[in-house]
């Protein structure tokens, strides 16, 4: 059947539109679109049909002839291109709502995926600045080290690097990295000095409330809690006979030869110790609790060294005595330390008033435990001890103390018995600095004079009960004491340095004290220290010592000692 071309023509624009759609849909790969396309095409192409000028009707007669009507082949057709195109579109639809929906689930995941991020971020910031400054932002206390002068925070990445940032000119980067590189190294020397000069002054008291490098906060808490000591492993060996096995005391060397032990050689690991501080901020301000111990007991047993809690500068609990000058004591390897130097850690109540940074002072009632040859002590009166300091520059120093003290005992003769006597002591301590060959070389120095402070010396409290003395008729009197030392410092190069020292302790016994009764004694050290690492020290040491005794006889002895320590 012949169909006339303007049928043709009407039918192709009517089928325009879902074929176009059709051929969207055949481009993206629909098997339903491709077959749809492919019958209506084969419907709607005529077949070609021969016209001789002779049939062929005029224009005017074919525009006035009646469009004939469409055949229900092609209707069908047409119905079912658009119940395709209908179809179509419902998919379309439906592929849309689901893209919305993935958009959305999208929009969730980034959000939190942006907040897991930031957690992150703040949680690498907080370890970065375990060596800095972290700030409790409900409370406004400092709890760890120091930060940023202008209080900025580098900007992390999620691998926990700085972001790098651009800089508009290259030159500059180049110039700035190596300025940066430069002032690294600079920095990392002064921290390992910094950390060596720390570690020098073993004084947990002088420990700055705010710094706590190092530390992890509890779960579920403010509280930050910090492990620490070192494992310190020592070999003695004595070249002369003393009572003391594995340190140099000066009051043990014997004066006869029928006093002391052979020669003897020891190493030990009793010198490591171990330690707990914590801090944690209230509203009444930040409360700190510190504990340490070691294993210098009998057997290697647990000993206690330190135990006090600290609110501000309010101190209770057993620490060094506020008579005790940690910052001039000498490096050294020696456990037992020097014959002249105040060295008592003992229970005691102390109030520490702010001055600034230029001046402290320290005012405590500490336990008495009176130590006397001849009797018993009795604890009634608390100790007083009033210091102040002077902090001309970042290492030089002056300190002045003064010791007030009830010495009370019963003479063995007779127990029932209560004697009491008045003592005190004065001392003057110092660290100057003295750059001549090294800017970190210093001199330190003490002098203690009093009466009745024996058990404060170092050498006097590991040998005897050297406050006072009972005589015959069960009199109490106090011994005079002159104690002290020099010492000086000089580092050679990088982290290895020198101290050598020099003690003396003198008694001036009350006349009725006679024999083998402790008179005075000298001992002058020498070592060499390296740290390679500020958490690793190697140190040797020689070691010289004389005692005097009342009735005039001498000894003296010589030992060497070698130490290496770990920090943690």
């Amino acid at each position: 059947m012949n169909v006339p071309t303007r049928t043709l023509a009407i039918l192709a624009l009517v089928a325009l539109i879902p074929v176009t759609a059709l051929i969207f849909y055949l481009d993206r790969g629909d098997p339903v679109a491709e077959r749809v396309v492919s019958e209506t095409l084969a419907v709607l192409t005529p077949e070609p049909v021969a016209e001789s000028p002779e049939t062929r009707p005029e224009p005017m007669a074919r525009e006035l002839q009646p469009a004939p009507a469409v055949d229900s082949e092609h209707s069908a057709a047409i119905e079912a291109v658009s119940e395709q195109l209908k179809q179509a579109l419902a998919l379309l639809d439906h592929q849309q709502q689901l893209l919305e929906t993935q958009s959305k689930k999208l929009d969730a995941q980034t959000a939190s995926l942006n907040s897991h991020v930031d957690r992150m971020q703040r949680l690498e910031t907080a370890l970065d600045q375990l060596q800095g400054k972290t700030t409790l932002a409900d409370t406004g206390i400092d709890i760890i080290g120091s930060g940023n002068k202008d209080n900025t925070q580098t900007p992390i990445d999620i691998t926990g690097g700085p972001i790098q940032t651009s800089d508009a000119s290259n030159n500059e980067d180049v110039t700035a990295s190596t300025q940066a590189a430069s002032s690294t190294t600079i920095d990392s020397k002064n921290r390992d000095d910094a950390a060596v000069e720390k570690e020098q002054q073993d004084d947990p008291t002088r420990v700055i409330l705010n710094s706590l490098p190092g530390a992890m906060r509890l779960p579920g808490t403010n509280t930050v809690m910090k492990w620490g000591g070192y494992v310190k492993s020592t070999l003695v060996k004595s070249f002369d006979p003393l009572q003391s096995e594995d340190s140099f005391i000066t009051g043990s060397i014997p004066v006869t030869a029928t006093d002391g032990i052979e020669e003897q050689t020891v190493l030990s690991v009793n010198q490591s110790r171990l330690n707990l501080d914590m801090r944690e901020p209230t509203g009444v301000g930040l409360l700190r609790a510190f504990i340490e111990g070691d294993f210098a007991g009998n057997g290697e047993t647990f000993r206690l060294r330190h135990a006090f809690g600290q609110r501000g500068n309010v101190l209770g609990g057993k620490t060094w005595s506020g008579f005790v000058d940690r910052s001039s004591s000498p490096e050294e390897v020696d456990f037992e330390g020097l014959n002249g130097r105040i060295n008592v850690r003992q229970a005691q109540f102390r109030f520490q008033p702010g001055f600034g940074s230029k001046y402290e002072m320290a005012i405590s009632l500490e336990d008495p435990s009176p130590e006397v040859t001849g009797g018993s002590g009795v604890n009634q009166v608390p100790d007083f001890v009033i210091s102040g300091r002077v902090n001309l520059r970042n290492n030089f120093h002056t300190r002045l103390a003064l010791l007030l003290r009830q010495v009370r005992a019963q003479p063995d003769s007779n127990p029932d018995d209560v004697a009491k006597e008045f003592g005190y002591a004065l001392q003057l301590s110092s660290r100057v600095d003295v750059p001549w060959f090294d800017q970190r070389d210093k001199i330190m120095f003490q002098v203690n004079a009093g009466k009745g402070y024996g058990r404060y010396v170092n050498d006097l409290n590991s040998v005897g009960d050297f406050d006072g003395v009972f005589d015959a008729n069960g009199e109490l009197e106090l011994i005079d004491v002159l104690s002290g030392y020099v010492s000086a410092q000089h580092w050679w190069r990088g982290s290895l340095r020198s101290n050598l020292t020099l003690g003396y302790v003198e008694l001036n016994n009350p006349g009725f004290v006679e024999g083998d009764f402790y008179k005075r004694t000298t001992r002058v050290s020498g070592n060499l220290f390296w740290s390679p690492t500020p958490r690793f020290d190697l140190g040797a040491e020689l070691l010289w010592g004389e005692k005097e005794t009342e009735d005039g006889q001498q000894g003296t002895a010589s030992q060497f000692q070698f130490a290496a320590r770990y920090l943690f």
